[in-house]
């Protein structure tokens, strides 16, 4: 019997439609295997907009570099009209048909996907009818390339989908429909609402067909990976740095503090949590948008005894008077979560200053859930937060028999080179032990792992992605 490969060259090296065969999607996401992102090229308004015109070479040098896929991510809406029938301009059509016979003239995967529709978040409804003309004119148009050809419906519905997951999972299953008019067995990929959050798998509905792969993107910490970055405002400061071992909230735990700050200090050999209410009444607040469940208490120590208010969800429960001094001097304080009404769902949690005016800062440590399902601690490593969110991931896969394509990560240039190395190696290296398929964002801009105006790699960069043996 002849591999899932070998079928795929015999179709790639005869021309045939990958309508002829059909392949088994594990098998095509596994093909898809390492990838780049060519970003900041078509997805401009214009291509050059942004600083960056794809040139013939990119392509062999991403081959040779050892890479197997390329994600071309488009804007097709700048280049259709607003009106029915939504024509796509013949000669931007005509501009992705050479970046797909690039591609394949070096034997790479390329995935065409819909890039930057704002129009498309900010009004869903009012969308549709353009969103199915555009694909439809994709779905056409490349309905007899390859298999090596992928789609990927939208990248990182948000907007009004946020507030109406079911909204894209409608959406979603019409332009498949349109799809599969043209390409029946087409490999297609589509992602979770909140810009493809890993958290926000459990929103997504898939219709029953057995030739999609599920995207994420993981920028996490975005504190580390965004830094200084100008189209994020307010701008996070730079300087953050990315160890591994350093200590950071649980994987899919979000610190949404108000009027306090946090840091990380050694104090007695052990690095603790520094809280400093700036203001009365600020609070920390972890949030987790998949929840969890299983736990009874919330438990922590602190250096001394302060005026908390301790709650979890909106439920006010003041726990303050009730912490335990210990030998060491520390003080243990717990929640019982059944004061907050027991939850189905755990999501939110509050530490909170208690008084109207700012308190000097608190060491915490222990921080944790306990209960039935274990223990939870809320502070882990930077590494295990990677580790998690990947879990997370691969565990829905698992469930919902669905391949995964982490379709983007990466870490922007002003952040320290060491640092960017290390994490995008950790984050690559835990998405292959997954069995996931990967594009690194990106290939030559503001996160770029080659230098276009050297015109070499930055090779540090390059072998955190792929390690020659």
């Amino acid at each position: 019997m002849r591999t899932a490969m070998a079928i795929l060259l015999t179709l790639g090296l005869a021309g045939c439609a990958a309508a002829e065969v059909n392949l088994n999607i594990s098998g095509m996401n596994t093909l898809l295997g390492s990838g780049v992102n060519f970003g900041n090229a078509l997805e401009a308004p214009n291509e050059g907009d942004w600083g960056m015109t794809l040139q013939p070479e990119y392509f062999s040098l991403v081959k040779q570099a050892g890479f197997k896929t390329i994600r071309l991510p488009v804007s097709w809406t700048t280049h259709a009209t607003k009106t029915a029938p939504y024509t796509v301009d013949p000669k931007f059509f005509e501009r992705v048909d050479w970046a797909i016979n690039q591609a394949m003239s070096q034997g790479l995967n390329i995935i065409i996907n819909v890039h930057h529709y704002d129009e498309l978040n900010a009004d869903p409804v009012a969308e549709t009818q353009r969103y199915l003309a555009i694909w439809k004119q994709i779905a056409e148009r490349y309905k007899d390339r390859p298999s090596t050809v992928y789609f990927e419906l939208l990248n990182e519905p948000h907007g009004k989908f946020n507030d109406a997951p079911q909204l894209w999972n409608d959406l979603l299953a019409k332009a498949l429909a349109v799809v599969r008019q043209s390409n029946s067995v087409r490999p297609v990929i589509v992602g979770p609402v909140s810009w493809n959050s890993i958290w926000q798998l459990p929103k997504l509905k898939l219709p029953d067909d057995p030739n999609l792969i599920v995207t994420v993107h993981y920028y996490d910490p975005m504190t580390f990976t965004h830094q200084g970055a100008g189209w994020i405002q307010p701008m996070l400061p730079m300087g953050v740095t990315w160890s591994g071992d350093a200590r950071t909230w649980a994987s899919g735990w979000a610190d949404w503090s108000w009027d306090s700050t946090r840091r990380l200090v050694m104090e007695g050999g052990k690095q603790r949590l520094e809280l400093t209410y700036t203001k009365g009444y600020g609070g920390l607040y972890l949030h987790s948008d998949m929840g969890v469940q299983g736990y009874t208490t919330l438990a922590f120590k602190a250096n001394r005894a302060a005026n908390l208010l301790v709650k979890c969800m909106e439920n006010k429960v003041d726990k303050g008077s009730k912490a335990v001094a210990t030998q060491d001097g520390w003080h243990d304080y717990t929640l019982k979560l059944s004061d907050c009404g027991s939850p189905d769902k755990l999501t939110d949690l509050f530490i909170q200053n208690n008084t109207n005016s700012a308190q000097p800062p608190i060491l915490l440590d222990d921080l944790e859930l306990r209960g039935p399902s274990g223990t939870l601690a809320l502070l882990s490593t930077e590494k295990a937060a990677v580790q998690g969110a990947l879990d997370y991931a691969a565990k829905w896969g698992r469930d919902n028999n669905r391949p995964i394509f982490l379709g983007e990560f990466g870490a922007y240039e002003k952040a320290d080179l060491d640092s960017r190395v290390l994490w995008t190696a950790t984050v690559r290296s835990e998405a292959e032990k997954r069995g996931f398929s990967w594009a690194y964002w990106e290939f030559g801009a503001g996160f770029g792992i080659y230098d276009r105006t050297a015109k070499e790699w930055r090779l540090s960069l390059l072998k955190a992605l792929v390690p020659k043996p």
